[in-house]
């Protein structure tokens, strides 16, 4: 039950924090411009961090370095620059199996990049990709969820939970499944390693990739 308070705790406070920016920036719901995407999105991790880093130890009953956040040894960040690969295999495994099965979609973030066409507009997409949204959503998703239900299930099921909330939260059902697999790898990696840096260079690494790889296909065929 504490953990359930905390999840919705920091989800309101992300929207809270979301709200607020978007008021301050002038966002409109019909008319959102590609620098208020990123104050808001920003906006929102900031929001669940503000709430997550001073009570998830209480909650979880341990420190944030027990939980994942202590200086990470060579090994551990091995396991984050070996899990990159593996994900990307993964996940375009399963991209490749939905796309024979029901044709081609893009996943709906990679999709607005063509409107990031200026350096400031997408270095600061590329901060909040590669950057914030692996801290935060590993935070959250593995630090919090993960750690709650790995209390009550084994391994797999506290996995397959934690990568299905992932998966959900991005709310696009066409990268569902691929994002599914996100969750369950970085659970694997945050469970061997015992480290969210770890999961975080992970999660970092893999959209990174994914930001050049998209960026790359729109330059050679725009």
């Amino acid at each position: 039950m504490p953990s359930l308070v905390l999840v919705g705790t920091a989800i309101c406070a992300g929207f809270v924090v979301a709200i607020i920016a978007g008021l301050v920036s002038g966002t409109r719901i019909h008319h959102v411009s590609p620098w208020q995407v990123n104050l808001v999105q920003l906006a929102f991790y900031v929001g669940i961090g503000a709430v997550l880093v001073p009570a998830l130890p209480r909650v979880a009953g341990r420190s944030l370095e027990d939980l994942g956040l202590r200086a990470p040894r060579g090994r551990q960040l091995l396991w984050g620059l070996l899990g990159a690969p593996v994900m990307l295999i993964v996940t375009s495994i399963i991209g490749a199996v939905l796309t024979a099965l029901y044709g081609q979609h893009e996943q709906a973030a990679l999709r607005m990049l063509p409107s990031f066409n200026t350096p400031g507009l997408f270095i600061t997409f590329a901060f909040v990709a590669a950057i914030a949204a692996p801290f935060f959503e590993e935070l959250f998703f593995r630090g919090l969820i993960f750690n709650a239900l790995a209390k009550r299930f084994a391994f797999w099921p506290a996995a397959a939970l934690s990568g299905l909330a992932f998966a959900l939260a991005h709310g696009d059902v066409w990268a569902l499944m691929p994002l599914w697999g996100v969750g369950l790898c970085l659970a694997y990696i945050y469970s061997r390693s015992r480290s969210l840096w770890a999961s975080m260079l992970t999660h970092s690494l893999f959209n990174s990739v994914s930001l050049i790889a998209i960026s790359l296909k729109d330059h050679l065929h725009p």
